[in-house]
C-alpha cells in the first residue's frame, strides 16, 4: 500500500490576481496595488479574489428600490 501524501501545497508564495506580484502565503493585501487578496488556489499559484459583499448589497438594494418604486409608480391602488 502506497503511504497517503499530506497534502501541503507546493508553493512557498502566491501571485496577486490584480498586478501580477508574488506574495507571502499569509498576506492579505498586496503591498505593490493596495488590493486585498484572498486564499491561494492550490492549483494554479494565484491569489483569489475576495467577494466584494458591499457591492452585491447595493445591487440588492437598488433592485429592491426599483420595485417598490414600481409598484408605488404603476399598481398602488389610491
Amino acid at each position: 500500500m502506497p503511504a497517503q501524501q499530506d497534502k501541503v501545497s507546493p508553493f512557498t508564495s502566491k501571485k496577486c490576481p490584480y498586478c501580477g506580484n508574488y506574495l507571502a502565503i499569509d498576506k492579505r493585501f498586496c503591498f505593490s496595488c493596495n488590493n486585498k487578496v484572498g486564499k491561494l488556489n492550490k492549483k494554479t499559484g494565484m491569489a483569489k479574489e475576495p467577494i466584494n459583499w458591499i457591492s452585491y448589497i447595493i445591487c440588492f438594494l437598488s433592485w429592491a428600490f426599483l420595485g417598490f418604486y414600481m409598484w408605488w409608480a404603476f399598481y398602488k391602488r389610491t
